[in-house]
């Protein structure tokens, strides 16, 4: 045991000496951009939910106008914090860079930590388990599209596993405590809200408190940050719409980016942006009827809800997967996916990644040139990397809908202990 736990230790630190230089160096060049910008506004007393005109960084690309961050205050006032304690002392913003990236390399490592233990206590093949602990440390899907881009999925799927794993101990409100403010993060979490109110194992009172707990954490950390700092909310019907209005990403509507070189909805198809709300109030009707105990039973739910809102949204960025994988490892450990299935399930997206172009963009703030590189590149061949980006897509919804399927139509364990008991029944 000790030799394991050393060799544990000793791969978390390989993983850390990967994810320092990264988290240094580079940077997505939207949305580490928006994030860099963000910070500067809160330390400034400025409302990052409106545009401003920032003139403080030595990079080109992070002055002018800034883009408006889409999160809710949480990520926004951590952020402004990070610049406060550092930008604004030493002016180095490569040191700005990688502390906003620090509490990204803590929830990789301990989202690492928390799927091994959920499956050591599900007792799954120990085999499983160390590939599990091995992949949540070192895949390259992951570390690039976290600590190298600068988003911070990883984080919310951190507060998810542990939550769900909360609810399968029967502890309702303090999984609802975690769901919520991982939803509080980034609001990609929202299918799993559904949870706790769905799955309580003492019915009525228990769901009420789930619910309660939910919504004090969003009047604390929504809507009264805006009341105490008196910023303007972004609440006009085009900024409110314009989360249905988008088209691309990891989905089929990236076509429309092939023909007509916009992210946004055609006009006559606005409808398709709201398609995932009847489909994902069809999951929860799923796991209502399901009633899932068990962790495992939890972690299908959690996978299927999570898949139907991905595959039905209009537009999915590449490292939201990352709050799929681990309940996806978790079915992996109980024999309900294939490991090669699930190889398939980020082999593909890091195939998008490419194509994408995302890799080029994490350098912008070592080599600036990479940008106007890129799009130079775009302009002889812009139209086949699209169009090979959609073929990608293609290929990532088969396989996410092959998962899908497999998933959900697994009888239930209830099911199953239900035609046992009749079937003992019968021969007595």
């Amino acid at each position: 045991m000790g030799c394991l736990l050393n060799r544990d230790v000793w791969l978390v630190i390989a993983s850390i000496c990967i994810q320092v230089p990264l988290a240094i160096f580079l940077g997505h060049y939207y949305d580490q951009r928006i994030f860099l910008d963000t910070g500067y506004l809160v330390s400034a007393g400025l409302n990052p939910y409106q545009q401003h005109l920032v003139t403080v960084f030595s990079n080109s690309y992070l002055n002018g106008l800034n883009p408006i961050i889409g999160y809710p205050p949480p990520w926004p006032l951590l952020l402004g914090l990070i610049y406060q304690l550092t930008y604004s002392p030493t002016g180095n913003l490569f040191l700005y860079n990688f502390a906003t990236k620090i509490p990204i390399i803590a929830a990789n490592i301990a989202l690492a930590y928390a799927t091994k233990a959920v499956m050591e206590k599900q007792h799954m093949p120990q085999k499983t388990v160390r590939f599990t602990w091995v992949f949540m440390l070192f895949n390259p899907f992951t570390l690039l599209t976290t600590v190298a881009w600068g988003q911070f999925d990883t984080l919310v799927a951190l507060l998810c596993v542990v939550g769900v794993y909360l609810l399968s101990q029967a502890k309702t409100a303090q999984s609802a405590l975690l769901i919520s403010l991982s939803f509080m993060l980034k609001p990609i979490s929202f299918p799993l809200l559904a949870l706790p109110l769905l799955c309580a194992s003492k019915g009525v009172l228990k769901k009420a408190v789930a619910a309660a707990v939910m919504l004090a954490v969003v009047l604390v950390l929504w809507f009264l940050p805006f009341y105490l700092l008196n910023w303007a909310a972004p609440v006009s019907s085009g900024e409110l719409s314009s989360f249905f209005r988008m088209a691309g990403g990891m989905t089929l509507f990236n076509l429309v980016d092939v023909f007509a070189r916009t992210s946004n909805m055609p006009a006559g198809l606005w409808f398709l942006g709201y398609l995932w709300i009847p489909l994902l109030a069809a999951g929860f009707f799923w796991v209502y009827r399901r009633k899932p105990r068990s962790m495992v039973e939890l972690a299908e739910c959690a996978a299927v809800l999570l898949l139907i809102f991905f595959l039905s949204r209009s537009w999915l960025s590449e490292q939201n997967l990352n709050l799929l994988f681990p309940f996806l490892l978790i079915l992996v450990g109980a024999g309900i996916l294939s490991l090669r299935r699930f190889h398939w399930m980020w082999v593909v997206p890091l195939a998008f990644l490419v194509l994408n172009a995302s890799l080029p963009q994490l350098f912008f703030l070592v080599y600036p040139p990479v940008i106007p590189l890129r799009e130079a590149f775009d302009v002889d061949y812009g139209t086949v990397r699209l169009a090979a980006r959609f073929a990608i897509t293609i290929v990532w919804y088969i396989v996410a809908l092959a998962v899908l399927f497999k998933i959900g139509s697994k009888q239930p364990e209830g099911d199953k202990r239900e035609k046992a008991l009749m079937d003992h029944t019968l021969v007595s």
